[in-house]
């Protein structure tokens, strides 16, 4: 007999209804064993209006199957075990993020484990045509906040560019630029990342519903991240330029907002009127013959033994990162640095400079001389037991914060202390001291478990590896710097804070490891 005759309709349709049923108390299981990063998620779509579409994520991604239905009736669900080796490299992935710290991956991780559950009941086929409503799930994710810096940089650049192609005088200072008529800045509210997700996000959908060709579908993300991008550029010029010419009586406030959102409507209303035009259909096939032949029982107990093995390998992956996350570490004495190392020497003045920082009762925050009448200030963040919001590796953690200061990255540089050479990450500050501004060169980097770093994700990497061996879990947030001395060049203050970092670091290196109990 022909294969594709050999499951007969009232066959398939019995395996379709055990797979829906399979999925669907596989998916409930997830969500409950993995509720607290379902909550986080929610939370933040809740919170955060950048990430409010996270809601819809998962009705959308059902309705899109539920479109594809007709086309889905000429497929038969087969399991496949061997993609067990997908979800066990997820769950493994949930578990380091979970005990490093790391939101976002933990959230991706869970997203992976689900859509890698629904591949093994369903079968290689069949995710492979509804691949799409599976993977929009990962939209679900509340993810880009590392895109906003550069975002930012571009608004800053296109705008200034724009600003002085109309023949306004501008004057730019890292993401501030003055004109005649005022001052203007460019905040995270001015990035332009709500338009980009929210455009990538329609842009797939659209992309998906719309076309068939892959090139046709590709090309439509690709405008979707393009236009949003340089329309936010456009926005910011126009919002500055109503500003300039009406004496900064209009698109100042709240108003200016309004504008955005009106105009990136426009935009996003041409794109998709535009991209209709090439708007193709597809006739769903007849049959599709299976991978693999199953009797109906065989394919039964298959899908319920698999679902059976996601769930209780879900069940010892949680257990597991909870046992290792339960195990403590304490401070067993203060963080004690020596009253002078080399030539300099602590004094007892208020620092020059304040910085945002987690929460933490292990705090340093010292002021030192050297023997030439230079200045260095250090200050450290300590957090022997790193979790979610209390730990070293965090944003929250910077040099300054709110509209205290004006604060400018460098390139990463390399600085040597003791025996060692390490990268530190390089930044310009300009803080308001009584009245005045003064600058000063600042370097931060992160001591995680031992090992300093200045990459963030290199850390958190050693964070979740560090828990499981040699068992540490303290992390700190480590910044130095030295005021730039009038006119003088980088470079000359460059070699001051390296002959602070080459004195002090060893001895703090050794103050930290001490008191967590740790020293040699």
């Amino acid at each position: 007999m022909d294969r594709a005759l050999a499951v007969t309709g009232e066959l398939k349709s019995t395996r379709w209804q055990t797979a829906i049923a399979a999925n669907a108390v596989t998916a409930i299981a997830l969500f409950a064993v993995f509720y607290s990063t379902v909550a986080s998620m929610v939370h933040i779509w809740y919170r955060t209006g950048t990430y409010a579409h996270g809601f819809v994520v998962l009705p959308i991604s059902i309705w899109l199957i539920w479109k594809k239905r007709a086309h889905l009736a000429a497929f038969v669900p087969v399991p496949n075990a061997g993609f067990l080796v997908p979800l066990g490299l997820s769950l493994v992935l949930w578990g380091l993020s979970r005990l490093a710290g790391v939101l976002v991956i933990e959230q991706l991780a869970l997203v992976a484990i689900v859509v890698s559950s629904s591949v093994t009941l369903l079968g290689w086929q069949i995710a492979k045509f509804i691949a799409f409503p599976l993977l929009f799930l990962f939209f679900a994710v509340p993810m880009g906040e590392d895109l906003v810096p550069s975002l930012m940089e571009f608004t800053a650049s296109f705008t200034v560019w724009a600003v002085r192609l109309s023949g306004v005088p501008v004057y730019r200072d890292g993401l501030w630029f003055s004109l005649p008529t005022g001052n203007w800045s460019v905040v995270e509210a001015c990035s332009g990342i709500r338009y980009l997700i929210a455009s990538i996000t329609l842009g797939v959908m659209y992309a998906y519903i719309t076309y068939h060709a892959l090139w046709k579908r590709l090309l439509f993300v690709l405008l979707s991240v393009l236009v949003p991008i340089i329309a936010n550029g456009v926005r910011a010029y126009m919002i500055v330029m109503i500003g300039h010419l009406s004496e900064m009586k209009y698109a100042v406030g709240i108003d200016h907002l309004i504008y955005g959102w009106i105009f990136f409507g426009l935009v996003m209303f041409l794109l998709f009127w535009i991209g209709s035009f090439w708007q193709e259909d597809e006739e769903p096939p007849r049959h599709v013959i299976p991978s693999r032949q199953f009797g109906g029982t065989a394919v039964r107990r298959g899908m319920w033994g698999l679902s059976a093995t996601i769930i209780c390998a879900s069940l010892l992956t949680t257990s597991l990162v909870g046992y290792a996350a339960s195990k403590g570490q304490e401070v067993v004495s203060p963080i004690a640095l020596p009253d002078s190392v080399g030539d300099w020497t602590r004094i007892d003045e208020p620092t020059l400079w304040q910085p945002t920082h987690l929460q933490t009762p292990y705090v340093v925050n010292e002021r030192y001389l050297s023997a030439t009448g230079n200045e260095a200030q250090l200050f450290l963040s300590l957090y022997p037991n790193q979790q979610q919001g209390a730990e070293a590796i965090n944003p929250e953690n910077r040099a300054i914060g709110g509209k205290v200061g004006r604060l400018k990255m460098l390139q990463s540089g390399q600085a040597e202390w003791g025996n060692q050479m390490a990268t530190v990450r390089r930044q310009e500050l300009r803080a308001g001291i009584n009245g005045s501004e003064t600058t000063h060169l600042v370097w931060q980097w992160y001591r995680i478990a031992g090992r300093n770093f200045a990459n963030r994700y290199l850390g958190k990497a050693w964070e979740a590896i560090a828990r499981l061996y040699p068992g540490r879990m303290d992390g700190a947030w480590i910044a130095i710097s030295t005021p730039v001395i009038g006119t003088e060049a980088i470079a000359d203050t460059e070699k001051r804070l390296a002959d602070f970092a080459r004195a002090m670091i060893p001895e703090l290196d050794r103050a930290i490891d001490a008191s967590m109990g740790l020293s040699d």
